[in-house]
């Protein structure tokens, strides 16, 4: 099978991780091709990872609206005739010329985020999803229970759902300087030490993290939080940045947050909404312990008092009382339900979700 991945750019972000990894599992049975709208020469966080079995190609886009970018898109689908063209986040705008003229190609776009929010403000960016997905051109696919369900309500029609996936090593080994480096993070044998991996975005909400942080400490709570990703919003950064103390660090983008996770004792995620992070399922896969607010895919994988913790709401009166539910657990009940946290990530593994993907082309494609 022939498939044509399409997206944005290679960022840091979650989308872009699992299209990376979904390609170089597909890669393994498969022909595939990784379009990148944007040029690499700026931004190509993940390229070093995309496997030697999948062909790259960028579309060079330019800033802003690219009308030329439509003809571009269309013409290299015409030319290498692909059985599949798979595309995320705002890729989909792009290939609208080449759905017109179909020639027995699936279409399809994984939905990433709640169903309104990942269609955007414009009118032209949800009109023209529901379009196509009412006529059948471009088949949209679901990432978790939640996801479908807003799917449903936002578009008045059913969806195939596949949930993300992202191979963990379990028995990864931490390096020398990670572990070093947290004998600074944790002041004592008792310091629980908190993960918030994902952009400093306000859809993230890291500034509520910080504060719930430092009302915990004041408390008397021993603690810190390491905030990892790229600082999107210069204010919250700023803000952030502004507490110097201990118990916040920001250690900005890294190629290695496995090893953080590993090494931590809690994957902290406040987001007000959510898709199915992928962040997540890396800190399930090395047994780091959910604490979470229930929005998205997040309820479909934790399962709250058992391998992790849901808050009853967004609010940060709900998520302080949650994280400090974590805080009170013991160094037995730590380990446990860190072992529980692990347990529940089969699912989840992109091996899983690829042969998921793998079966809807092949239904696609015969249709």
């Amino acid at each position: 099978m022939k498939i044509l991945e399409i997206i944005p750019q290679l960022s840091s972000g979650g989308g872009e991780r699992f299209v990376v990894d979904l390609c170089n599992e597909l890669s393994k049975e498969h022909d595939v091709t990784l379009m990148v709208l944007h040029s690499l020469d700026k931004v190509d966080f993940y390229l070093k990872e995309v496997s030697n079995n999948v062909r790259v190609v960028s579309m060079n886009k330019r800033m802003g609206l690219d009308i030329g970018l439509l003809f571009r898109v269309y013409r290299y689908i015409r030319r290498e005739k692909p059985d599949v063209v798979h595309t995320h986040l705002r890729a989909i705008m792009y290939i609208a010329f080449a759905i017109m003229r179909k020639n027995g190609v699936m279409h399809c776009h994984t939905v990433h985020s709640a169903a309104d929010k990942e269609a955007g403000g414009s009118f032209i960016s949800s009109g023209m999803r529901k379009f196509c997905f009412h006529h059948g051109w471009i088949t949209p696919i679901t990432i978790s229970a939640e996801s479908l369900h807003s799917f449903r309500k936002y578009y008045g029609m059913d969806a195939p759902m596949i949930f993300n996936g992202r191979n963990v090593d379990a028995g990864m080994l931490v390096s020398d300087e990670v572990k070093e480096q947290f004998k600074q993070y944790r002041h004592t044998n008792k310091t629980r030490v908190l993960i918030s991996l994902a952009r400093i975005d306000p859809v993230k909400r890291q500034t509520l993290l910080a504060r719930v942080v430092m009302r915990l400490k004041r408390e008397g709570y021993d603690l810190t939080v390491l905030f990892i990703g790229g600082e999107r919003d210069a204010q919250m950064t700023a803000e952030l940045r502004s507490y110097n103390d201990e118990a916040i660090q920001l250690l900005g983008e890294l190629h290695n947050p496995l090893e953080y996770l590993k090494m931590g004792d809690a994957y902290a995620l406040c987001s007000s909404y959510e898709g199915m992070p992928i962040s997540l399922i890396e800190a399930i896969g090395v047994g780091c312990i959910p604490v979470c607010t229930p929005v998205g895919g997040i309820v479909d994988v934790v399962h709250n008092g058992e391998n992790g913790f849901l808050s009853d709401g967004i609010g940060e009166e709900s998520y302080y009382k949650t994280v400090k539910r974590f805080l009170s657990l013991t160094d037995v009940q730590l380990k446990d339900m860190k072992q529980k946290a692990l347990a529940t990530y089969g699912p989840f593994s992109m091996y899983e979700c690829a042969r998921n993907y793998v079966r809807l082309f092949e239904k696609g494609i015969k249709k």
